[in-house]
């Protein structure tokens, strides 16, 4: 998951928002976060579309309103994912103090993309386990838009002959909305997509 990791250079800790009831206070911090995670959903990895609708999501929702409701604690993501999201299964689990996966490769050093779902590592890693289920990774709903999805790139680039790497990351260039899914994507295509995420 490209989008989960936390940067210290992060405009929204220079210019220090926080989420309140100041519309255009939230406005701007919606906005910041939106350009860092580079327009994609930072829980299902999908790519924001005119319609869509992306909000401020609080990842641990027992600091909203709270001073420890800060930048680490902010996340852009489509509204459905948002309620969908287990907070009260998962309240106080470990993953809210360790934060693992917001510093860099702390996602992928303990949970994999692997035959079309997210699975732990190490298989006694509760904590990469507990985490996948809370923020419903494998849902079966995500789980059939995610292959969906990738078969019809596959299936396009195959009917299109773009048999070269280059070719594909082109199409993909002047067509971003078919980024959604980014790090399936790269697994299942074989491809280097760093330059839409880095």
């Amino acid at each position: 998951m490209k989008f989960l990791v936390k940067k210290s250079e992060s405009e929204v800790l220079k210019q220090n928002l926080v989420y309140s009831n100041n519309t255009l206070q939230n406005r701007k911090l919606k906005s910041l976060l939106l350009k860092e995670q580079k327009n994609f959903c930072a829980y299902s990895e999908k790519y924001f579309q005119e319609l869509d609708s992306p909000c401020i999501e609080h990842f641990d929702a027992s600091l909203k309103n709270t001073p420890q409701d800060n930048y680490y604690n902010y996340y852009i993501v489509l509204h459905k994912i948002n309620i969908q999201k287990l907070d009260e299964k998962y309240k106080g689990a470990s993953f809210f103090s360790s934060l693992f996966f917001q510093k860099p490769n702390g996602f992928e050093s303990r949970i994999k993309f692997i035959d079309g779902v997210y699975e732990e590592i190490d298989p006694i890693d509760q904590e990469a386990k507990e985490l996948i289920e809370f923020l419903g990774l494998n849902k079966k709903e995500l789980c059939e838009q995610r292959s969906k999805h990738i078969n019809r790139i596959k299936n396009h680039f195959q009917l299109a002959e773009f048999s070269s790497a280059e070719q594909q990351l082109e199409y993909l260039r002047n067509d971003k909305e078919q980024l959604s899914f980014i790090t399936a994507l790269e697994i299942e295509l074989g491809l280097d997509l760093s330059e839409f995420y880095s």
